[in-house]
This record gives structure tokens, C-alpha cells and sequence, in this order.
């Protein structure tokens, strides 16, 4: 800014000079004006020597060290100085020279009737109105600055001048400052930073060093909220080998397991990476929650309610593992889609035993007969999933008769909310099918549709849609609808059809829903046609 004010200096001034040798009569009628104009164009404030860097161009890479006194923005500020300096001394030098070439003052205007502006008052016109122009654009306000991002601010600044740019105490207040902006939106901003703060702890504490676990968690969350879910992935990888080097065999060591292997479901579900690494998430999702198991049992013991989380995570992996579909069309045999395949022949077998252990454990820790009831259900499920359809009949009438047992008040209530609707399967936090529904005609989408009682959807049919230029999203809602299995509704502990059903949904429920039907998770390992496979 300071450039383009000398710039103009410098033209306006050299203008005056010459017209002032030529028309010496009329730059004196001008001088006290122009002399005023001068002063106030002269007063603008220059940047302080003492202004600081911007935090994002002090920002690091990962990977390398930037060396400490060679900032390109300081050796930019320092040009632009120098550069400033020599537009003020051209336009001094000018301005000495118009005021000898004018000689003495005459104070008496010489009057003129109906004179048109000379060139002198043009050149001052269109200096002054650019001046003017520059000051409006300035003067517009700025939003006032969180208080507790500029408190953070300081201390960075006050640590950078006691410490240097590599202060191991900048990396608390960028960790600080980066999780303020996430809370205020500000989340590209808060990236830049909270990398910085990863930078300094690998030069000050080592390549894996745990003091970056707490950054780059922070740095996750903000990539998340922006939607760069490759950059999620890369950062995931990273994190985790921080935490296998610096976390020692604890609770903290587990729940960074779990943490990892649901980044791994999450990714499965978004389809993140290539086409080809996606299979080897379910192994590497299986793997993580073992682990964390495994490491729980040690910390907490065979019985403890602790293993609940990484046993539902392994239940949820079987799930995903016995719905695979996506790759059946490629010749497989020599690749990762063979080993899946593969392992959907084990995936009852292994999510049977999974729910067993979640049974067991929530007896030993006594969380109520309700709950058995429902872990005996979830096995019925499990059955039926895979069409095995006797044996999970089996299973719903065991629960059946846990419920006759219960109060009498409390029978007929959990009855009707376990066997009396049809209810999509599976019912696991996270990987649920469907978005969420109401079971009336009075939403913006309003289907009708039947459920047999093998719980395949029949007759999906729209009584109500809104009226948008592009329905793909409605679309792919309803096929995931007849891609669903269903627990069918039970009366006198058999399974019926149930003709008729209406749900609705608002616009939430399909926009951005934009998985194709095949990756929509999970899909029935029966089959479309229905067809009860061999028991």
C-alpha cells in the first residue's frame, strides 16, 4: 500500500514541477491548496517495524525444518521498506524543486470569469479522488477479533521472542489457539495451525512423540468437518503409528485401537481411497478390535464391562464382512476380494461367537433381564440375517419366553417394540441401513411398501414425493429400502407378512445420500431373490 501511495506522490509531484516552469503564475495562485493536500496525503501511517508475521506463513510441513532467520515474509516486508523509502525521497526531491521554481508567494488569486480548470487542477483532481478511493477501501471495518484467539495470539508471539520460532512451549498455545478456531468454524485456519504445533513436537521431542497425539487429533476433527476424507485417512495412518510407538499397553493404547478400526468402518462406508484398498479395510477393521480386546483383557480382565466396546465393533465388522457385494463381478481368485469371499464362509461362525461373549459378559455384570432378552434377539438376527431362518426362530422364541416371564405390566410393552413391526436389520449403532423414519402419511416423502414374512420388501410405492429437478437422491433411498431385510412382525411365535406399511421421511434423510445400492451397507447375504438358502 505504502508503494502505490508513493507512486502516486511521485507522479503528482513531477506534474507540478513541470507545469510550474511553464505556468509559474498559475502554480502559485495553487500552492496554498496543493500545500494543504500534500500534508494530509503525507500523514498517512506507515506499518510499524515491530508488526509481526502472520501465523499461517510461519507455518511448517511436516517433513522438513524450516532454518530459523530466513523468513521470505521478512525479507519481503524489508524490500517493500526500502522501496517506500526511496518513493518518499523522490517525492521530497520534487517538492523542493517546485517550491524554488515558484519563487516568491503571491497571496492575491488573479481573477478569472468563466476559466476552465487548468492542468494543474486536473492532476490535482485525479490525485486527491485516487487518494480518496484508497482511504474508502481501508476504512471499511474488520470483524472484531475473538478475545481468546487474540490472548492466544500474544503467547505465541511472546514465546516466539523468548524462545525462537522452535520454542518447544509454542507447541501448548498452537494446540490452544487451533482447537479455539474449531470451535469458531475457522477450521482451515485451525489445520495450519495445529500442523504447525505437529511440526514442533517431532523437532523438539522426536519423530513419534506423544506430545503430538492431542494435535493431530484436533487436526483430524477440522479435516473431517471440511470433508478432505483422503487427508483423514493419510492422517489416521500417521497417528497411528505415533500411538503404537509412544502409548504403553493401556486403557488409552486400547481406545486408541477402537478409534482407528471405527475410522476404518467409517471410511469403508464413504468409500474413501481406491476401489481395490476397501476390502482390506474389514481386515484391518477385525484386526484393530481384537487388538483393543485383547490389550482390554490384560487391563481390565475376562469379565469386565469394558469389553463390551471392542466386541460390538467386532460384531459390527462381521456384519459388514457377511453383507459384501461390491466386488463379486471381478475375477477375484489372486486378489484381497478372494480372501473376503472367502472369509463370508466364517462370518457366522465367528459373529455367533461374538454375540455369545457380549451375552456373557452383560449377565456377569448383571445389566438386567431386558438386556438378555435383547442379546438373545440379537442372536435370532443373526440366524435370520443368513437366512437361517429355523434356527433364528429358535432363538426369538427363547427370548419370547424370557419376556412371558417378566412382570406382567412390562410384558406386553417390550413384546410389541421387539416382535410386533417389522424392523430393519442390523440393529447396530453405526451401521444402521435406513435413515431415520416415521411411521405416518404427513411427512414430504410419504412409501407404502410390504414386508413377507422372510422379511424381503415387496411393493414400494410412492404416495407422496416433493417435486425437485433431480430425484436421484429419492431414488436411491427407495432401492436401499428393497435392498433391506427385515425381522418380519411375529404373532403366536411364528413370523407373518405384513401388507401396507407407510413411512415417511423429510428432506435430511436423503440429501447426501448418494451411495449406489451396492454400497449401501449391509445387504442381506440371502440373495435378491429371496430364496431360503440350505440350512
Amino acid at each position: 500500500m505504502l508503494h502505490r501511495y508513493g507512486q502516486l506522490y511521485a507522479i503528482r509531484w513531477l506534474a507540478i514541477l513541470v507545469l510550474a516552469v511553464v505556468s509559474l503564475d498559475a502554480a502559485t495562485q495553487e500552492r496554498d491548496g496543493n500545500t494543504n493536500a500534500v500534508n494530509s496525503a503525507q500523514s498517512t501511517p506507515t506499518t510499524a517495524a515491530g508488526d509481526d508475521v502472520p501465523l499461517a506463513d510461519a507455518t511448517s510441513t511436516d517433513d522438513t525444518a524450516a532454518p530459523a532467520g530466513n523468513s521470505a515474509p521478512a525479507s519481503a516486508i524489508q524490500e517493500q521498506a526500502a522501496t517506500d523509502q526511496t518513493n518518499s525521497d523522490a517525492v521530497a526531491t520534487a517538492a523542493g524543486a517546485t517550491d524554488a521554481a515558484r519563487g516568491p508567494q503571491n497571496p492575491t488569486p488573479v481573477a478569472t470569469d468563466n476559466a476552465s480548470p487548468t492542468a494543474l487542477e486536473t492532476a490535482d483532481a485525479m490525485v486527491i479522488d485516487m487518494r480518496g478511493n484508497l482511504d474508502k477501501a481501508e476504512a471499511q471495518p474488520l470483524a472484531p477479533e475473538s478475545q481468546l484467539v487474540t490472548e492466544y495470539q500474544a503467547a505465541i508471539r511472546e514465546a516466539e521472542l523468548t524462545g525462537g520460532a522452535y520454542y518447544s512451549g509454542i507447541t501448548e498455545h498452537l494446540l490452544g489457539l487451533g482447537t479455539t478456531l474449531q470451535q469458531l468454524n475457522r477450521h482451515q485456519e485451525a489445520i495450519d495451525v495445529l500442523k504447525r504445533g505437529v511440526h514442533l513436537a517431532r523437532i523438539n521431542s522426536g519423530l513419534y512423540a506423544a506430545e503430538q497425539l492431542a494435535l493431530l487429533r484436533s487436526e483430524i476433527r477440522s479435516h473431517m468437518a471440511l470433508g478432505n476424507f483422503d487427508t483423514v485417512d493419510e492422517r489416521q495412518r500417521y497417528l497411528y503409528r505415533v500411538e503404537r510407538r509412544s502409548l504403553s499397553r493401556s486403557a488409552e493404547s486400547a481406545q486408541a485401537l477402537i478409534s482407528q478400526a471405527d475410522w476404518q468402518q467409517q471410511a469403508y462406508l464413504l468409500d474413501v481411497g481406491e476401489e481395490d484398498t476397501q476390502t482390506g479395510r474389514l481386515m484391518i477393521m477385525w484386526d484393530l478390535y481384537r487388538m483393543a480386546l485383547n490389550e482390554t483383557i490384560d487391563i481390565y480382565g475376562e469379565q469386565a464391562i469394558e469389553l463390551k466396546a471392542p466386541l460390538m465393533g467386532m460384531l459390527k465388522t462381521q456384519y459388514l464382512f457377511a453383507g459384501y457385494r461390491g466386488y463379486q463381478h471381478y475375477d477375484a481368485s489372486d486378489s484381497s476380494e478372494a480372501r473376503v469371499l472367502a472369509m463370508n464362509s466364517e462370518s457366522y461362525r465367528r459373529g455367533e461367537s461374538v454375540i455369545k461373549a457380549i451375552l456373557e459378559v452383560n449377565l456377569l455384570n448383571r445389566l438386567g433381564e431386558e438386556q438378555k432378552i435383547r442379546d438373545t434377539v440379537a442372536l435370532g438376527d443373526w440366524a435370520w440375517w443368513f437366512g437361517k431362518y429355523n434356527q433364528a426362530e429358535v432363538h426369538y422364541a427363547d427370548a419370547m419366553g424370557q419376556i412371558e416371564a417378566l412382570e406382567k405390566d412390562q410384558e406386553p410393552q417390550l413384546l410389541a417394540a421387539i416382535f410386533g413391526e417389522p424392523t430393519p436389520l442390523p440393529v447396530l449403532e453405526g451401521i444402521q441401513p435406513l435413515p431415520p423414519h416415521a411411521t405416518d402419511d404427513a411427512g414430504t416423502l410419504v412409501v407404502t411398501f410390504d414386508i413377507t414374512e422372510t422379511g424381503r420388501v415387496n411393493s414400494v410405492e410412492r404416495l407422496r414425493e416433493p417435486e425437485v429437478e433431480d430425484d436421484r437422491a429419492i431414488r436411491r433411498l427407495l432401492r436401499t429400502l428393497r435392498d433391506t431385510r427385515f425381522r418380519p412382525a411375529f404373532v403366536n411365535g411364528k413370523p407373518i407378512e405384513t401388507e401396507g406399511m407407510v413411512w415417511s421421511y423429510e428432506p435430511e434423510a436423503w440429501v447426501g445420500f448418494v451411495r449406489a445400492p451396492e454400497e449401501q451397507l449391509p445387504a442381506s447375504p440371502v440373495g435378491e431373490t429371496g430364496a431360503t438358502p440350505e440350512e
